[in-house]
């Protein structure tokens, strides 16, 4: 919602305070391996751990499971002070118990057949443990970004012989071990297959025993004993190393001593205990010992990710520009974290570190700072790298190295996917179980109660006889209400969305819907439409908006018993009806599925009902009293805009010259035509001129009027458009001016991209058309990681590409305490960088710095709180910043090298074709079955896919290839 309220509760400042602190985290997981549901509990020194954190790997003992083994080693406290991440695995049940698969061997099961120093019998069914920990160690690399060249692993009895097992099987992976009260246990051609592996690497040890440990043999017996006696076990950790047959000792105390072996390179250290006992020690600070050991080592295998070097965490299309951004912060809240880029730099094969290019970056504006961000920039360009597969970009000198991308014409597929699917959880009145909604977000239908939305009251009049069934429709926002006139935007983005690129919209989104014919965003939006259309009364108005009439919120939704009430019929609702019911009747009625004709019939009728009454009734405002939610009403202009956008709609739809008449008499009247001016908070009203210029029978001076003055204002007139794009205005390529950054100042964004990207739907200015498409395209990249805070502004999205995506927002479901706080569902586009903001005036706390204070690319901070620091301020998503964002991200997918008939038609129309591409001789063709293309001059492909049929005219010719 655009307007937001104080917290319920007082209860709500001290948890809020709690996350703002940013407390130490426990929690447990699960993960896929080797065709096994496997579970780890684990531990997090702060709530939002920074990047490249160490972590401990620690294996209970047999018999017990990885949170007894957290409730005793003290490992949690050591990491909070030292700031790394502790792990517990959880064993499964091998050869009758629960234990690791830890003797040594090359093939998963627990041991071989007719091996006498195996396990008796052995367990052909027992897991892989080696490849479960592989497998965690690459999930825990993918959700936290650790440091991969600092994973250590610990375990107590049984699992510290997994430590020996995994020292050897998993050499690439661990830089150092710390086994408790255990020893190596192995099939002795299996162990020296592993040392003779060219794969193998002598790792560090710190064995921890004692001298009288009645279950599993000390290292040395007697201890002490003379002469010096070699460890047992130095063949396998002694690391090759040449001193082996000797060692030191020193006393950590009066009870324990330290035995070093290999003394020189690789340490391997024996600590033992003077007492017999084969439990965690007391004698010593047994985790703090361990940490202060491993920490001195590392790997050199994996460069280390480092935020500096910025890309679009998903990926590029083949043909687009791609520039990674490199920055050095010089003010704001990272600005000690400065950084100069060496002078080579290669994009590297993910999977074999394969170089493909080699280049030098450059700097931004000649070194200076560029004030929107505090940062110096510079630029590395590897546009001419177009060979689908999976990247990143490499400092060679530095060892540093971005996240992974992949460059392909379906990268952003499974985003737009997951980002269309937040819709679908934010339905109100509707259950999201699996298979549909994602475990663990899942609740039942919500606002079916008492006097809620199918006993939904009138607000000033709360008797039964004024009880309406209302459900169904969208949360707005964070919250749970629901308001017509912020569905304006939304349902004209995603509308077009759908017209400008269709073959991006199938029929498999994972919704209740997804099978039926229909493309699931046209399903999803009919969710919202369903609703709109129980808002509109007989008489054509539609009703204002459903909402609670203070500030409750439950999570989750279904638990929510709130009372909820509906607002009076006002202008604002009925105009946008108006607008919405006709743009979505065309969409309907342009389906083969005759169901879906008819409802866009039913759309027709709406659209026309609601047009009539705002028409006859264009001043009636909406009343907020009895609310204290934002009253959901708008200017003047809004209303006349709205009027004059469902006039264009209406006209496309019936042909009808009454809309013609009316938008002719009033588009003058909206700012684009005043103004001169085309600007990302008024897009869909300009869109909406824009869609009457392209109607067959739209007059030709208002056609070109519209046309002429928004292309003057995207090409030259406005040094935010185009010119802001070449003169390079914003080193991470996305350029706002600075009073354009305010809260939502992501969907601006979506919006100022766009904007570009219409100039080459509608075919305007075509010697700048690679211009438009790079300069919308930059807006993506920035949504999706380059930016001053490196954030994917989408939340959770490690699963899908984004490494480094918001970790949380502010939403009543998700929200501040509850179990989804740190992990929400994926895909909402939070609310983006926000100079504006301030805390409430009740805050009396310390600056909260960032966002206050900051340059204003860097006015953002990753946190979920209410009442009074009010993070909703930057946090809190919405439906109309969402599909504004869908629609960017489809226009993006226009950029293909395949170029996809849309209907039968020319092969120079632009509206045969998905984006308005007419094909060229770069662009792969694929024309549908049941279309047909004529060819009517002499035309290019590189290839083409003929799945319908190609007509010919007299003269006419298809060149395919160069």
């Amino acid at each position: 919602m655009r307007v937001r309220q104080i917290a319920v509760s007082v209860l709500s400042m001290f948890v809020s305070h709690a996350v703002w602190s940013q407390s130490p985290v426990s929690g447990t997981g699960s993960l896929s391996s080797g065709g096994r549901t496997r579970t780890f509990s684990y531990h997090l020194p702060t709530n939002l751990p920074k990047d490249n954190l160490p972590v401990v790997l620690a294996y209970h003992g047999d018999g017990g499971t990885g949170a007894s083994f957290q409730a005793y080693a003290g490992l949690d406290a050591v990491a909070n002070a030292q700031n790394f991440i502790v792990v517990y695995p959880d064993a499964v049940p091998v050869g009758g118990s629960l234990q690791f698969n830890k003797y040594a061997d090359t093939a998963p099961g627990f041991g071989t057949a007719g091996d006498a120093n195996g396990p008796n019998p052995a367990d052909p069914n027992a897991p892989d443990d080696v490849l479960f920990t592989s497998d965690l160690i690459d999930y825990f690399a993918q959700k936290y970004r650790i440091n991969r060249n600092r994973v250590y692993v610990t375990g107590h009895s049984g699992g510290g012989y997994m430590c020996y097992f995994l020292s050897m099987a998993l050499p690439t992976k661990i830089a150092a071990i710390a086994p408790v009260a255990a020893s190596l246990w192995g099939n002795n051609k299996y162990l020296n297959t592993y040392f003779s592996a060219t794969t193998y690497k002598p790792i560090p040890v710190l064995h921890i025993h004692s001298k009288g440990d009645p279950t599993v043999d000390a290292p040395i017996i007697p201890y002490p004993k003379t002469p010096a006696y070699v460890w047992p076990l130095s063949n396998y950790s002694g690391l090759n190393c040449n001193n082996w047959s000797t060692y030191s000792t020193t006393a950590v105390n009066p009870n324990v001593d330290s035995l070093t072996f290999c003394g020189s390179g690789k340490k391997v250290v024996l600590l033992m205990t003077k007492d017999a006992t084969h439990g965690w020690s007391s004698q010593f600070n047994v985790a703090q010992t361990i940490w202060n050991f491993v920490k001195a080592y590392q790997l050199n295998s994996f460069p280390e990710v480092d935020n500096h070097l910025k890309v679009d965490q998903f990926g590029y299309l083949p043909l687009a520009r791609k520039t990674a951004v490199i920055s050095s912060p010089q003010t704001g809240y990272n600005s000690s974290e400065t950084f100069t880029p060496s002078s080579y730099y290669q994009i590297r094969k993910a999977a074999n570190d394969a170089v493909v290019l080699r280049g030098t970056p450059t700097a931004w504006n000649g070194g200076a700072t560029h004030a929107q961000s505090g940062d110096k920039v510079w630029w590395f360009d590897f546009s001419s790298v177009q060979e689908a597969g999976q990247y990143y970009v490499y400092d060679s000198l530095q060892h540093k190295r971005s996240y992974t991308f992949e460059i392909g014409n379906t990268v952003y597929q499974p985003v737009l996917k997951q980002a269309a699917r937040v819709f679908f959880y934010q339905r109100s009145g509707f259950a999201k179980q699996t298979p549909y909604a994602q475990a663990p977000w899942t609740d039942g239908a919500a606002f079916l109660g008492t006097q809620q939305d199918t006993d939904c009251r009138l607000v000033s009049n709360t008797s039964a006889a004024t009880s309406l069934d209302l459900q169904g429709g969208w949360f707005d926002a964070g919250d749970y209400n629901k308001y017509v006139p912020f569905t304006y935007g939304p349902l004209v983005d995603m509308l077009l969305a759908y017209q400008e690129n269709p073959v991006a919209w199938t029929d498999d989104f994972a919704i209740p819907e997804s099978g039926n014919g229909v493309p699931d965003l046209l399903d999803e939006v009919k969710w919202e439409l369903d609703w709109l259309r129980r808002m509109q009364q007989p008489n054509g108005s539609l009703l204002h908006k459903v909402s609670v009439t203070d500030f409750s919120a439950t999570s989750p939704p279904s638990a929510d018993t709130h009372v909820r009430r509906y607002g009076a019929a006002s202008t604002d609702a009925t105009a946008t009806g108006a607008a919405v019911f006709a743009l979505a009747a065309i969409q309907f009625k342009s389906l083969s599925n005759p169901q879906m004709q008819t409802y866009g019939s039913t759309l027709q009728a709406a659209a026309i009902s609601a047009f009539n009454w705002a028409t006859a009734n264009p001043a009636v405002l909406f009343n907020n009293n009895g609310f204290q939610s934002v009253a959901a009403t708008y200017s003047d202009h809004d209303r006349l805009a709205r009027r004059v956008a469902a006039a264009a709609f209406l006209f496309v739809l019936t042909g009808d010259n009454t809309y013609k008449t009316f938008f002719d008499a009033n588009y003058s009247q909206i700012h684009l035509l005043q103004w001169g001016f085309a600007y990302p908070f008024e897009a869909t009203y300009q869109d909406a001129l824009l869609y009457y210029a392209r109607a067959p029978g739209a007059t030709a001076s208002v056609k070109n009027a519209i046309l002429s003055t928004y292309t003057a204002s995207l090409k030259t007139t406005n040094s935010d458009n185009l010119p802001a794009y070449l003169n390079q205005s914003d080193a991470y390529r996305a350029f706002l001016s600075n009073t354009n950054y305010t809260w939502g100042s992501n969907e601006t964004k979506a919006h100022q991209g766009n904007m570009f990207f219409s100039m080459n739907t509608y075919n305007q200015d075509a010697v700048n058309k690679t211009n438009y498409r790079d300069a919308g395209m930059g807006f993506i990249h920035y949504l999706h990681g380059v930016n001053p805070t490196a954030y994917c502004y989408l939340t959770n999205m490690g699963t899908y590409g984004g490494e480094f995506s918001a970790p949380t927002m502010y939403h009543s479901w998700f929200g501040d305490g509850t179990v989804f706080d740190f992990n929400p569902p994926p895909a909402y586009l939070m609310g983006g960088a926000n100079p504006t903001y301030a805390p409430d005036a009740a805050y009396s706390g310390p600056l909260i710095s960032p966002p206050q204070n900051q340059p204003i690319q860097k006015s953002y901070k990753a946190w979920n709180t209410s009442y009074p620091e009010n993070s909703w301020q930057l946090n809190e998503p919405a439906i109309y910043s969402q599909g504004a964002y869908l629609r960017l991200l489809a226009q993006s997918i226009c950029y293909t090298d395949v170029v996809t008939s849309v209907k039968s038609g020319s092969w120079n129309d632009p509206f045969t074709w998905a984006c308005g591409r007419i094909p060229s001789i770069t662009d792969r063709v694929s024309i549908q079955s049941s279309h047909i293309v004529t060819v009517d001059a002499v035309v290019n492909a590189k290839k083409l896919e003929l799945k319908g049929k190609l007509t010919y005219t007299n003269g006419s010719k298809l060149n395919i290839g160069n």
